[in-house]
Protein backbone atom coordinates (compact mmCIF):
# COMPACT_ATOMS: atom_id res chain seq x y z
CA UNK A 1 0.00 0.00 0.00
CA UNK A 2 1.20 3.34 -1.18
CA UNK A 3 1.96 6.28 1.26
CA UNK A 4 -1.17 8.08 -0.22
CA UNK A 5 -3.70 5.11 0.52
CA UNK A 6 -2.34 4.58 3.60
CA UNK A 7 -3.40 8.65 4.18
CA UNK A 8 -6.59 8.64 2.65
CA UNK A 9 -7.80 5.17 4.71
CA UNK A 10 -6.66 7.45 8.10
CA UNK A 11 -8.35 10.10 7.16
CA UNK A 12 -11.53 8.65 6.05
CA UNK A 13 -11.00 6.13 9.17
CA UNK A 14 -10.69 9.39 11.82
CA UNK A 15 -13.20 10.94 9.78
CA UNK A 16 -15.91 8.12 10.36
CA UNK A 17 -15.21 8.11 14.43
CA UNK A 18 -15.33 11.71 15.00
CA UNK A 19 -18.88 11.59 13.28
CA UNK A 20 -19.94 8.53 15.81
CA UNK A 21 -17.89 10.58 18.58
CA UNK A 22 -20.06 13.58 18.08
CA UNK A 23 -23.49 11.37 17.22
CA UNK A 24 -22.69 9.20 20.66
CA UNK A 25 -22.18 12.49 22.93
CA UNK A 26 -25.13 14.50 21.45
CA UNK A 27 -28.10 11.68 21.23
CA UNK A 28 -31.26 13.35 19.96
CA UNK A 29 -34.36 11.95 22.00
CA UNK A 30 -37.57 12.09 20.78
CA UNK A 31 -40.55 12.74 22.26
CA UNK A 32 -44.34 12.39 21.01
CA UNK A 33 -46.11 15.31 22.67
CA UNK A 34 -49.20 16.67 22.57
CA UNK A 35 -48.71 19.67 23.83
CA UNK A 36 -44.78 21.53 23.77
CA UNK A 37 -43.76 21.54 27.26
CA UNK A 38 -46.37 19.73 28.93
CA UNK A 39 -45.23 15.42 29.38
CA UNK A 40 -48.15 13.37 29.17
CA UNK A 41 -48.33 10.91 31.94
CA UNK A 42 -50.09 7.45 32.70
CA UNK A 43 -52.06 6.76 35.58
CA UNK A 44 -50.09 4.79 37.99
CA UNK A 45 -50.97 1.55 38.92
CA UNK A 46 -52.80 0.31 41.97
CA UNK A 47 -53.70 -2.84 43.08
CA UNK A 48 -56.56 -4.93 44.78
CA UNK A 49 -57.55 -8.04 46.23
CA UNK A 50 -61.27 -9.74 45.97
CA UNK A 51 -63.80 -12.02 44.81
CA UNK A 52 -65.49 -11.50 41.36
CA UNK A 53 -68.94 -10.93 42.29
CA UNK A 54 -70.13 -10.52 38.69
CA UNK A 55 -69.28 -10.27 35.08
CA UNK A 56 -70.77 -8.17 32.67
CA UNK A 57 -70.97 -7.05 29.16
CA UNK A 58 -69.77 -10.10 27.07
CA UNK A 59 -66.69 -10.16 29.82
CA UNK A 60 -65.49 -7.00 28.86
CA UNK A 61 -66.39 -5.57 32.92
CA UNK A 62 -66.68 -6.98 35.72
CA UNK A 63 -67.41 -6.24 39.57
CA UNK A 64 -65.08 -7.26 42.53
CA UNK A 65 -66.09 -7.64 46.03
CA UNK A 66 -63.33 -6.16 47.90
CA UNK A 67 -63.20 -7.51 51.78
CA UNK A 68 -61.81 -4.76 54.80
CA UNK A 69 -63.08 -2.74 57.24
CA UNK A 70 -65.37 -1.29 54.77
CA UNK A 71 -66.73 -4.25 52.41
CA UNK A 72 -67.19 -2.37 48.88
CA UNK A 73 -67.68 -3.55 45.03
CA UNK A 74 -65.52 -1.94 42.65
CA UNK A 75 -66.07 -1.80 39.35
CA UNK A 76 -63.45 -2.91 36.34
CA UNK A 77 -63.47 -2.63 32.64
CA UNK A 78 -60.94 -4.68 30.21
CA UNK A 79 -59.41 -3.57 27.17
CA UNK A 80 -57.34 -5.68 24.10
CA UNK A 81 -54.13 -5.71 26.68
CA UNK A 82 -55.67 -6.36 29.75
CA UNK A 83 -53.58 -10.03 30.75
CA UNK A 84 -55.98 -12.55 32.38
CA UNK A 85 -54.30 -15.60 34.28
CA UNK A 86 -55.98 -18.46 35.60
CA UNK A 87 -59.36 -19.33 34.76
CA UNK A 88 -61.45 -16.48 36.36
CA UNK A 89 -65.43 -17.08 37.11
CA UNK A 90 -68.18 -15.13 39.54
CA UNK A 91 -67.15 -16.06 43.29
CA UNK A 92 -63.07 -16.53 41.98
CA UNK A 93 -60.23 -14.86 44.13
CA UNK A 94 -58.53 -12.65 42.32
CA UNK A 95 -55.77 -9.97 42.20
CA UNK A 96 -56.33 -6.87 40.02
CA UNK A 97 -54.19 -4.12 38.84
CA UNK A 98 -55.55 -1.17 37.29
CA UNK A 99 -55.46 2.21 36.41
CA UNK A 100 -57.90 4.90 37.44
CA UNK A 101 -59.24 6.67 33.84
CA UNK A 102 -59.40 10.31 33.53
CA UNK A 103 -63.20 9.49 33.21
CA UNK A 104 -64.01 7.66 36.62
CA UNK A 105 -63.52 4.23 35.09
CA UNK A 106 -60.83 1.44 36.58
CA UNK A 107 -59.16 0.10 33.73
CA UNK A 108 -57.96 -3.49 34.71
CA UNK A 109 -54.43 -3.82 33.66
CA UNK A 110 -54.01 -7.42 34.57
CA UNK A 111 -55.83 -9.99 36.84
CA UNK A 112 -54.78 -13.05 38.29
CA UNK A 113 -56.85 -15.77 39.96
CA UNK A 114 -55.53 -16.76 43.23
CA UNK A 115 -55.43 -20.34 43.88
Amino acid sequence: MSIIQKVLVTTALSGTMCLGLATFANPTTYCNQSEPGKQSQQPAIKSVAGKVSAIESGGKSFKLAVAGENEKTMDFVLDKNTKVQGQVHEGTAVSVEYQAMEDGQNLAVSITAEA
